[in-house]
């Protein structure tokens, strides 16, 4: 079958699998293989805000609350996150960057920047602007 025929779903699918796996060995190649992309994603909204619940961490990074539980185990795990009980709500917990984590945000943004300009290689920064603006686009239109 003709690439150009394929749905806008299986090439959009196909993109983001492909630079997940290569975001993961990027991060691993660079001794960071405990960071998956999943990880990044949660790790880059700590950084802008820290010390947000389950459930504001599941809003900000569109994932489910299971899901970002379950994301948020395997980060507790490999000593990137900690749940603090909430001073509030004794159900509660916050999520907050560990130490080790702080000092390795640098490293990964600059490993996910090299995975970008690596997919974007052949386009102007306009044109990697406008395709970001336009995925944007259409993720607003769906939510």
């Amino acid at each position: 079958m003709n690439p150009d025929s394929k749905s806008f779903v299986y090439t959009l699918t196909r993109i983001a699998s492909r630079y997940r796996t290569e975001l993961a060995q990027n991060f691993a190649a660079k001794g960071f293989a405990d960071v998956t992309p999943d990880y990044w994603i949660v790790l880059e909204w700590l950084w802008e805000e820290d010390n947000i619940t389950i459930g504001q961490l599941a809003k900000r990074t569109s994932k489910d609350n299971a899901a970002i539980s379950r994301i948020v185990d395997g980060m507790e795990r490999n000593n990137l996150v900690n749940r603090m009980a909430s001073a509030t709500d004794k159900r509660s917990y916050q999520i907050v960057l560990t130490k080790y984590a702080k000092g390795i945000i640098e490293q990964l943004k600059a490993i996910e920047e090299a995975t970008l300009q690596k997919a974007t290689d052949g386009l102007n920064p306009i044109e990697v602007k406008e395709l970001i603006r336009m995925l944007e686009h259409l993720y607003e239109k769906l939510d």
